[in-house]
């Protein structure tokens, strides 16, 4: 693996706090990082919660929340780059290694990947469909996206968000429309 992955700790918890300050993460990430752990430390079973901070060398380059279930995607969100190494390719390459490195980072293999993205995140979505995301709905009110990898399980997916959100899930995609002559 390029990247060392940590888990969250209070040794990075002053430096991470400090990303709140940054317009960005203020619009599309939580508001506190440490207050979303311990709910999500608290409120999920062992093993279905990781809080990974992502290092280069001593450098804090990201972190990320993630979700998993025997019966569900594995859920990275949200995932929030340090402002000071963005646009630099860092995020994409840290989702590669994710998705490659699954049972090393987390403990638990992984096949199937998602993520929430506000619509006008226009980074975070760039982002992501570098590393192979692509579109599969969005909720009703269009206020978030759903992408999911690979995209050969996106219509497994999209079948499930919609048996589990009732309409509230409306399938879309990023793939350019092909037609058959």
């Amino acid at each position: 693996m390029f990247f060392e992955w940590k888990d969250y700790c209070d040794k990075y918890e002053a430096e991470i706090e400090s990303w709140m300050n940054d317009e960005d993460t203020r619009c599309f990430a939580t508001d506190d990082i440490k207050d979303e752990h311990e709910y999500w430390s608290s409120e999920s079973e062992p093993g279905e919660y990781f809080c990974k901070v992502i290092l280069d060398g001593l450098e804090v380059i990201a972190i990320a929340l993630i979700m998993r279930g025997d019966d569900r995607p594995i859920h990275l969100n949200p995932f929030i780059v340090n402002p000071k190494h963005r646009n630099k390719g860092y995020g994409t390459k840290i989702i590669s290694e994710f998705i490659r490195d699954t049972s090393n980072i987390i403990g638990f293999n992984g096949d199937v990947f998602d993520v929430s993205i506000f619509p006008n995140n226009e980074a975070a979505i760039k982002m992501f469909e570098k590393a192979g995301y692509v579109m599969a709905g969005m909720d009703k009110d269009g206020e978030c996206g759903y992408w999911v990898y690979p995209i050969s399980e996106l219509e497994n997916y999209r079948t499930r968000c919609l048996a589990d959100a009732n309409d509230y899930f409306i399938a879309t995609s990023t793939l350019p429309i092909t037609t058959e002559s």
